[in-house]
């Protein structure tokens, strides 16, 4: 038998915060679901297909992007379901570029870092499924696992009962090359169109929703020219709870990178300071408190500024410095409380010893 392997919830803490996490390409909805994490799962649903397209195009083109500009930093897996009468079986470039270009990224390396495979019915879904499983177990590059129509198949199986435990089987390999190979899955499916109220379950039932690490649901709100994203499930953070995405007819300019990113207007706003502001300084003291703030401060602790939700670059900027000037605050009154203490068995000696020399006078 396997013993029991326990952590002290201080190293799960440490754990999570070292988690690598990449951007969806979208700054809301990066604030719902707390980016997508490396080692965990995500499920899309909805019947929005444009708006859960639109997602996965840009999931799979961050990817790719180097780490410290909100992408893991390597390739990525597409995996497609599709009926070939009804859908369409490949990516669409276009739009693949189109995203690339909005992330600062060459179309050429995002075509040449997403490896496909489909599945054009029930019975190639499982031997696909296989086939990822052996390449994902051959290669280190890939980072991401993306299951397009996820459940595509359950309504086209003549046996319903079947169909739901090929599904199950399917999902459980993949899951399991996934957390072997720790990189992160974004699937997506359409909703079963029950639920109570306005709230849709996902196709597949209540087995794929407890398989997901993070469920997100999406539903086009007419009125509003916008969508709704609902999180359902997280692993630390409360549910339920939505934001509006304000999208167009189409849901076109959901995603990609429309405005720099978080690093990008980052490394702009230090230059502008530096400018205009410390080489205009007089005392030296307070340039070389510049630089020490961005190397000790803002350069160290990149990655939570940019998912600190705070609206502007220069807030964050000066949170930051607020945290890391209480930071050193501390470590002086505890240098001061040590050097109080040394001071304190100093006056003893001096005192024991003016004793001493008393007595023997």
């Amino acid at each position: 038998m396997m013993e029991a392997v326990f952590r002290t919830a201080a190293q799960a803490l440490e754990d999570e915060r070292s988690r690598l996490k990449m951007t969806t390409g979208n700054g809301d909805l990066d604030t719902l679901i707390g980016g997508v994490e490396l080692g965990r799962s995500y499920l899309f649903y909805g019947n929005s297909q444009d708006t859960l397209d639109r997602i996965i195009h840009g999931i799979l083109v961050n990817s790719i992007l180097p780490v410290g500009e909100g992408g893991f930093g390597g390739k990525a897996l597409y995996f497609n379901n599709c009926n070939y009468h009804q859908g369409k079986t490949i990516l669409n470039p276009s739009l693949l570029g189109e995203v690339a270009k909005r992330a600062g990224l060459d179309p050429n390396l995002a075509f040449e870092g997403i490896y496909a495979i489909c599945a054009f019915n029930e019975h190639q879904q499982p031997s696909a499924a296989k086939e990822a499983d052996d390449f994902l177990s051959q290669t280190d590059e890939v980072r991401l696992l993306v299951i397009h129509n996820l459940t595509m198949f359950l309504g086209t199986f003549w046996k319903p009962g079947e169909a739901y435990r090929a599904l199950k089987e399917v999902i459980g390999a993949l899951w399991r090359s996934a957390a072997r190979n720790n990189i992160a899955i974004v699937a997506n499916c359409e909703a079963s169109g029950s639920g109570l109220r306005f709230m849709s379950r996902p196709q597949g039932g209540a087995f794929l929703r407890h398989e997901a690490s993070v469920v997100v649901n999406l539903r086009r709100v007419e009125k509003m020219g916008a969508v709704r994203a609902c999180l359902v499930k997280h692993p630390y953070k409360v549910t339920p709870d939505s934001i509006i995405l304000r999208v167009s007819e189409g849901g076109v300019d959901l995603m990609g990178r429309i405005t720099p990113s978080f690093r990008q207007l980052f490394e702009s706003q230090v230059e502008e300071l530096r400018r205009s502001f410390q080489n205009t300084l007089l005392d030296l003291n307070n340039r070389e408190a510049f630089n020490l703030l961005l190397k000790q401060a803002w350069s160290a602790e990149g990655h939570a500024m940019a998912n600190s939700g705070v609206p502007c670059v220069l807030d964050v900027m000066n949170l930051m410095a607020n945290v890391d000037n209480r930071r050193c605050v501390e470590e002086l009154r505890r240098v001061l409380r040590e050097l109080e203490g040394r001071l304190e068995r100093l006056e003893e000696l001096v005192e024991q010893q003016g004793r001493m020399n008393r007595e023997n006078q």
